[in-house]
């Protein structure tokens, strides 16, 4: 396995990307490469290409950059990482292995609020499962280390359940900043809170593909990407947005370094109050939550967008996915009040 940094690339997050790169490859002109924008049928040929990649002008990174300072997600990253220190007091003891991409922006807040962790990256496929040839090598490189996986968000819980198959004891918990119908171990929020690092693609923030399965015994793939499509502003605009709050009482009796002032600045982590979850299961052929819904119409089909909300509340709160939609073409129903019966403030069908 080679690192981005054996390939010459620049490793944006500094977490090592467990896959096999290919060939350098165009996003928005080698489209060959990559399946169409189609939700996931069931089937696991559909892994065989990675996602298409949205070329995205600079006027939409502009939105992201202004989002990404945002007090309930620092509130949210500093509950997470309370819940996580209770049961684990020495952060030197922790390894966070990031679920491509989701997890990337997460692990990395993680590991400077809790310093001493470390973090890396491998992918997970639902029908698939993760990639256990990245998993093992992972286990060798760390032995020493506890394994938690890190994602962005849960949607309907597919991470989760897909995590469950590597069988009691094989697994670490899941930890994830908003966590809606209650599916990880460890989360920061439980209301449908929009993330704007669901925004990021690979062309922007990793320098390479989403994966693509190629066999058991192989590490998933990516192809690479143009390092001049990199937007590294997106990267250390989030990572300088992370909240410091202090671990008074901690193992390691160290305190973080000091970073970006912000509101949730200053609080301890461990008497930070944890959000109260339940798990919550309703069967449904949308896609549900806000953040996997922007997911979606970064590289699937969706015909219809649903909002819980009315068109002013949504304009305030939702500007990202509004703008991705609008793009796309995406027909939009507000006040829908159907959504309070999945747990949900954003939804969205796909087309048949």
């Amino acid at each position: 396995m080679k690192l981005l940094t054996d390939l010459g690339r620049k490793n944006l997050w500094s977490q090592p990307v467990y896959a096999q790169f290919m060939a350098e490859i165009d996003p928005f002109r080698d489209l060959q490469y990559f399946r169409k924008y189609l939700a996931y049928d069931g089937h696991n040929n559909f892994w065989s290409k990675p996602c298409p990649e949205p070329n995205l002008e600079d006027e939409f990174w502009q939105l992201v950059l202004s989002k990404l300072a945002n007090e309930k997600l620092q509130l949210a990253a500093t509950r997470l990482a309370a819940a996580i220190i209770r049961t684990t007091p020495d952060p030197s003891k922790l390894l966070f292995v990031a679920i491509l991409r989701g997890g990337v922006p997460i692990a990395d807040w993680l590991c400077r609020l809790l310093p001493g962790s470390v973090a890396v990256a491998l992918s997970l496929f639902v029908g698939i499962g993760i990639d256990r040839v990245a998993l093992q090598n992972v286990r060798s490189d760390y032995p020493d280390r506890q394994i938690i996986f890190v994602d962005g968000w849960t949607g309907k819980g597919g991470v989760a359940r897909e995590l469950s198959k590597l069988g009691p004891g094989k697994i670490g918990p899941l930890a994830v900043l908003i966590d809606p119908w209650g599916w990880a171990d460890f989360s920061g929020a439980v209301d449908d809170l929009f993330c704007p690092t669901a925004c990021f693609t690979g062309v922007a923030t990793l320098g390479f593909s989403s994966g693509f399965y190629v066999d058991d015994r192989s590490l998933f793939s990516s192809y690479l990407f143009p390092e001049a499509y990199c937007r590294p502003q997106l990267v250390t605009t989030w990572q300088n947005s992370c909240p410091a709050p202090t671990l008074k009482g901690g193992a390691t009796g160290t305190k973080p370094t000091r970073r970006a002032p912000s509101a949730a600045q200053g609080l301890d982590l461990l008497s930070t109050s944890l959000p109260v979850k339940q798990r919550f299961w309703l069967e449904t052929d949308l896609r549900i939550h806000s953040n996997e819904v922007c997911r979606g119409l970064m590289n699937a089909n969706p015909d219809t967008l649903y909002f819980a909300d009315d068109r002013i509340y949504v304009r305030e709160h939702y500007s990202l996915i509004l703008a991705l939609a609008e793009r796309r073409g995406v027909k939009i129903v507000y006040e829908a009040k159907h959504l309070a019966d999945y747990r949900t403030r954003v939804a969205c069908s796909f087309q048949k």
